[in-house]
């Protein structure tokens, strides 16, 4: 989670500083109440106290509490600043990481699951950071302050309030252990329902072809099964908190009060103290549970994190070369020399020693059956992978010394599947040449044969 901290701009530091400033102050002004409704219970008890004192403290108590509700809004505003922002990055970073990966990074993570690292898991993170963020700091600021104003006032409520607060620190780190492997199971799971999803849209028409409609179903159903099981145990997990904080607080309270009120029997307290020491008990409590809260957004926001670190740290197996040589002579001659090629992780060679020469002008056709490697063979070309042995030349350079940008510039790819993009057809001509014009466009639909489609 540290790590993906390396893409905060200096910006957010800088709000995330002010935020943490303005949280300060909430939590002095906080902090102050009790102090001011000791003071009204002392007037109240203590013989020859005028309403006006009461009300003067009571008007204090409003104008604290105005301005804690005017820090809380601010700090509001922060977070949400700050979170929406660190998305946008993450989701630029993501995008452009993956616009620069090989067709073996791709195959590597998968397409279904690129697409949720870009969308579902920078959402955790932005979700963390902007709920997270704010109780991550509010917390040990309130506890530490709570703490500083019930210690020494009573060592028997005090031992009180620090066991309440280890039953509840023994809970809370329980069940962290315990969900978060499910949380990473989750994203996984979620990879896989995209996957699922994915397929059947894509092959829509073959799935309807051969009335598998039921089987993909099925397959569907079993991903969504497993996926809605994991959701259900962590949820069940997680909703042990409430009920658990709930009895805390109340079981602190009752004891408080309970032994409160036997030492000011024995004169050992006073009452205004007694309150005191309870509203300050329930706001470290409180702070608990924010970080309880914290707890739920950080195992998923983590598993996340660290998602998106394995897309932004992959190294490309395909890059420019330092000193990139340029061919001076536009010849148009592709050439293969003894190239064999094998796909990550295969144990054989989908191509062994295959050698030609196109020339300029001149009409290659590759032949062969389903699966023999014409496709892999003219992926080489344009370098969407490297070979793994021989040489590919085009214009008498190796395309391995050649600019990417350069080198595919100059060729025209047509995969096997026809893809359009989101926008109009216009838009889709402009991405071969962006300042085209109408009788371009025109003529290039119709050396594609789809005047007639158009």
């Amino acid at each position: 989670m540290i790590s993906i901290l390396k893409n905060y701009k200096w910006q957010y530091w800088l709000m995330t500083l002010i935020m943490a400033v303005v949280i300060f102050f909430r939590v002095e002004f906080d902090l102050a109440l009790p102090e001011y409704m000791s003071e009204i219970i002392s007037l109240i008890t203590i013989p020859g106290s005028t309403m006006s004192q009461v009300w003067s403290v009571g008007l204090k108590m409003v104008g604290i509490s105005l301005a804690s509700l005017l820090c809380t809004g601010v700090a509001t505003f922060l977070s949400a600043r700050i979170a929406s922002g660190f998305g946008a990055i993450l989701r630029k970073k993501v995008f452009d990481k993956v616009e620069s990966f090989s067709l073996e990074e791709i195959n590597k993570f998968s397409t279904a699951s690129l697409i949720t690292r870009c969308t579902n898991d920078v959402q955790q993170i932005v979700m963390f950071i902007s709920v997270g963020l704010r109780l991550l700091i509010a917390a040990p600021i309130t506890v530490i302050g709570a703490v500083i104003k019930i210690v020494g006032k009573s060592n028997e409520l005090t031992t009180i309030t620090m066991v309440g607060v280890a039953i509840i620190v023994v809970f809370v780190v329980g069940l962290t252990i315990i969900v978060l492997p499910k949380f990473k199971t989750i994203q996984k799971l979620t990879d896989n329902i995209n996957n699922v999803t994915r397929e059947n849209l894509t092959g829509i028409r073959v799935v309807r072809a051969y009335n598998a409609e039921s089987f993909q179903e099925d397959k569907f159903d079993q991903v969504n099964t497993q996926i809605t099981k994991t959701h259900l145990f962590v949820n069940r997990v997680m909703s042990l908190m409430g009920p658990v904080m709930q009895i805390v607080m109340n079981g602190l309270s009752l004891s408080i009060t309970w032994i409160g009120a036997t030492l000011i029997n024995a004169s050992k307290l006073s009452l205004p103290v007694m309150m005191s020491f309870n509203m300050y008990s329930m706001q470290v409590v409180m702070s608990f549970m924010m970080l309880i809260m914290v707890f739920i957004f950080l195992p998923r926001a983590t598993v996340s994190a660290k998602r998106i670190n394995e897309v932004i740290a992959t190294q490309n197996s395909i890059c420019n070369p330092q000193n990139p040589v340029k061919a001076q002579d536009k010849t148009g001659v592709v050439e293969f020399k003894n190239v064999s090629f094998k796909y990550a992780d295969a144990d054989e060679c989908m191509l062994k020693n295959i050698s030609f020469v196109a020339n300029k002008g001149e009409t290659v056709a590759i032949i062969g059956s389903t699966g023999s490697g014409k496709s892999s063979l003219l992926s080489l070309i344009p370098r969407f992978y490297d070979v793994t042995e021989g040489q590919v030349m085009v214009n008498g350079i190796d395309v391995k010394e050649q600019n990417l940008a350069d080198l595919r510039d100059k060729i025209g790819y047509v995969p096997q599947k026809a893809i359009l993009f989101s926008g109009t057809i216009e838009s889709n001509l402009r991405f071969g040449k962006e300042d085209a014009t109408r009788h371009e466009m025109q003529r290039a639909v119709d050396i594609a044969q789809a005047s007639n489609i158009i």
